[in-house]
């Protein structure tokens, strides 16, 4: 605000992003609103105002593009603290500073990755509880949360039982009334994924997964450490519940028909 009223710029409007990376576009819908509104057809802005140019963008492949895309509207992207000569010079500079501030993030990101390998080798707890636990305010340790705990112990159950499969089991939980802490009904795939967490036992398991959750990583990048909360499962009902799983893993073979199914002459 106090570098537009030093310039006579007229602000028309404010685009907030909070905990949001800078390294993905697409990813960033104030950001998208921004360049839409910015290349409006009536040519509603001349510029861009931003603190530094990182806040733009720190990935300087996407950085260049959507100024390219701006420049040909005739906006231009100003960084209030990082001001640049007139010329090729001043291009060389803003692309050495996007450079920079993408160098920074990816620094960044492996600082945090290695810090989050360090806690979890020690046990300590990054995420949110599964079902069945909670954090207490204040602690850092997950307790039982009764209320779900129920829910799991009779997952495991129906599991050891062998005649119940997880689709089926989803099947008698939805018809229970029971439902996912998201207040959703449960799907078999739910159901593998909770009888496969090894937090049930005491474990802690740190990047399991990667890309939102749809690609689980190799087996050597996965840790499990012994966490300090107690365990819902003994291991004689892990062991079981782990043999009986993998039928059910991606890349397994072989499928069991669903009991809840009705029956039918023609079946």
């Amino acid at each position: 605000r106090d570098y537009a009223s030093r310039n006579n710029i007229v602000i028309l409007k404010i685009f907030f992003e909070i905990g949001v990376s800078g390294r993905k576009a697409k990813k960033r819908p104030q950001f998208q609103e921004m360049i839409g509104a910015a290349k409006g057809k009536d040519h509603p802005v001349d510029m861009i105002l931003v603190w530094k140019f990182s806040r733009f963008a720190r990935n300087q492949e996407e950085s260049i593009v959507y100024k390219s895309m701006l420049k040909k509207d005739n906006v231009d992207v100003i960084s209030v603290s990082e001001p640049l000569i007139e010329g090729p010079f001043g291009s060389l500079i803003e692309r050495i500073i996007e450079w920079m501030d993408e160098y920074y993030s990816i620094r960044l990101s492996g600082e945090v990755k290695r810090g989050m390998k360090e806690k979890a080798k020690k046990g300590g707890y990054q995420s949110a509880p599964p079902l069945g636990y909670r954090r207490e305010k204040g602690d850092t340790v997950p307790v039982i949360y009764e209320p779900e705990a129920k829910i799991y112990r009779l997952i495991k159950k129906y599991f050891i039982q062998d005649e119940y499969n997880p689709t089926t089991i989803a099947r008698t939980l939805n018809d229970q009334g029971y439902r996912t802490r998201q207040g959703n009904r449960f799907e078999a795939r739910v159901i593998i994924y909770i009888l496969r967490n090894p937090f049930y036992i005491g474990k802690i398991r740190w990047n399991r997964s990667s890309h939102g959750g749809y690609y689980e990583n190799s087996p050597e990048d996965v840790i499990v450490s012994d966490g300090q909360h107690e365990p819902l499962c003994t291991n004689e009902e892990w062991d079981i519940i782990s043999k009986r799983i993998k039928k059910y893993t991606p890349g397994s073979t072989g499928r069991r028909r669903s009991k809840t199914l009705l029956p039918h002459y023609l079946s």
